[in-house]
């Protein structure tokens, strides 16, 4: 497949752009079948738009609690995991600890203070479906992390699978709900799609991925120093750098965790808050809206992550892979976002009569919004590489305090379609601002033209031996020795 046009660039032999994809074929497989699961959802099963809405809410709150309780940790099992080597069984179940114990906390706190946090979620407040709520909070939190495991130990197939069987069950469970818990019946799908993802993931992490990486780098330890060098195609690090050092984990998690609870939110909250101020069916129409337009969002994170699994070890290939990402991604995304605008209409009708002409606009807003995301996604991805972890933290929070504060600024206005222009020119002033600082994120490389042949040479330059090339690049010696130092 790698010979077919377009196509195979990306599943060539470049591990960088071959991991993004098979991320990003996840990610699109759980939208499609996350959208099939919303349009028979409302016309198959009848779901009322209020029952949508609050469903939609639940399972919202349900994503920010399980987000805010696994620390950003998904982050940092992409970026340490490559090079944890004998280390990884036990950060992973460190990792998985901490979060099921804070998940534990916040998700019964929630629960309890319903009545005075978000009064349309009382349905929440009784002993069956506040036990519900707190599993699937507790599992979305692993869920998270096993998609970052799996990532870091370029198992990213795997995650392809998760996201199906995820998606599936979910779409079988929610009939079945259907039948007897109407009016709870999406939150209870999603809890029972979840734990079965989640027995079936982890059983292969603990019972062969990580012991198969274990057992690569015993083999590669036996080695004598001078046969160590890492395998054709395996960039990730594990036999390039040490392994990373606890005190350098802890800091690194606990600065950018503080940027994943801006990003949470921004991505989280705002069904709950349209629910509070609008409505159940304007909190639906702008939860469908925002379902469509992570197929567009995806794409550039999941390329991102592939830029953090295939540079954390070797920063020198940073820039390198930033190129190609945004040269390789950037078209595909153009596409698939004018496809999107123009289509809208349509595709909306899947979920309902009604949607077309509510949600239209909103979603034309937000699927523009994707465009500039690509700047800001391969801007993270590039700061993590770096350890730049304050970078991150800076850019998520500008995009949450200016999605809620244009919300304020536009819904006022524009009604549901200001949600749409907040996330548009959100993103737009984001990217920008990045473009403009881009040497903070993206390390220059001095070039050195040498003179053309016959040229008489410049005074004070030696002139350039026959057998050099005419186009010779230098990486900055202080940013090597300085990850060299950090190692």
């Amino acid at each position: 497949m790698g010979g077919l046009p377009l196509i195979g660039r990306f599943l060539g032999g470049d591990p960088l752009l071959r991991n993004g994809v098979v991320l990003t074929l996840a990610s699109l497989a759980s939208s499609v079948l996350g959208a099939a699961y919303w349009s028979v959802v409302g016309p198959g099963l009848h779901y009322s738009t209020g029952t949508v809405g609050r469903n939609y809410s639940a399972v919202s709150m349900v994503m920010f609690l399980g987000g805010v309780s696994q620390l950003n940790l998904a982050d940092v099992m992409v970026r340490f995991a490559p090079s944890a080597g004998r280390a990884t069984r036990r950060i992973v179940s460190r990792a998985y600890l901490a979060s099921i114990t804070l998940a534990l906390l916040v998700s019964v706190g929630f629960v309890v203070l319903i009545p005075w946090m978000s009064p349309g979620l009382d349905f929440l407040h009784t002993p069956l479906m506040g036990g519900v709520f707190v599993l699937a909070v507790v599992t979305y939190g692993i869920f998270i992390l096993q998609d970052g495991v799996l990532t870091g130990l370029r198992r990213t197939n795997w995650v392809l699978g998760e996201q199906m069987l995820f998606s599936v069950t979910k779409l079988v469970a929610v009939g079945v709900f259907a039948l007897f818990a109407r009016g709870s019946g999406i939150l209870l799908s999603w809890t029972v799609a979840l734990v079965l993802a989640l027995v079936y993931v982890n059983t292969y992490l603990f019972r062969a991925a990580i012991p198969a990486r274990e057992r690569e780098v015993s083999r590669m330890e036996r080695r004598p120093s001078w046969a160590r060098d890492a395998a054709a195609g395996d960039v990730t690090g594990m036999h390039l750098i040490p392994m990373e050092s606890t005190n350098g984990l802890v800091r690194f998690t606990a600065t950018t965790y503080v940027g994943g609870l801006f990003w949470l939110a921004a991505a989280t909250l705002p069904q709950v808050l349209i629910l509070d101020t609008l409505g159940a069916r304007d909190s639906a129409y702008f939860s469908i809206s925002w379902v469509i337009t992570t197929m567009l969002y995806v794409i550039s994170t999941n390329m991102g992550s592939s830029i953090v699994v295939e540079s954390a070890g070797d920063p020198r290939r940073l820039v390198a892979a930033v190129r190609t990402v945004l040269r390789s991604t950037g078209a595909l995304l153009l596409s698939g976002t004018v496809v999107l605008v123009l289509a809208a209409p349509l595709v909306l009708r899947l979920f309902g009569s009604d949607y077309p002409g509510h949600a239209t606009g909103l979603l034309r807003l937000l699927a523009l919004s994707a465009v500039p995301n690509l700047i800001t996604a391969t801007a993270l991805a590039a700061y993590r590489v770096r350890r730049k972890a304050g970078m991150v933290v800076a850019v998520y929070a500008a995009v949450c305090v200016l999605v809620f504060g244009l919300f304020q600024l536009f819904v006022p206005e524009l009604g549901l379609s200001g949600m749409g222009m907040a996330w548009l020119v959100t993103q737009v002033l984001v990217a920008g601002a990045l473009l403009v600082f881009r040497s903070s994120w993206l390390p220059a490389e001095p070039r050195i033209r040498m003179p053309r042949p016959g040229a008489p040479p410049r005074p004070g330059v030696a002139e350039a031996p026959v057998e050099t090339v005419s186009l010779m690049t230098i990486p900055r010696k202080r940013e090597w020795a300085r990850a060299e130092e950090e190692h």
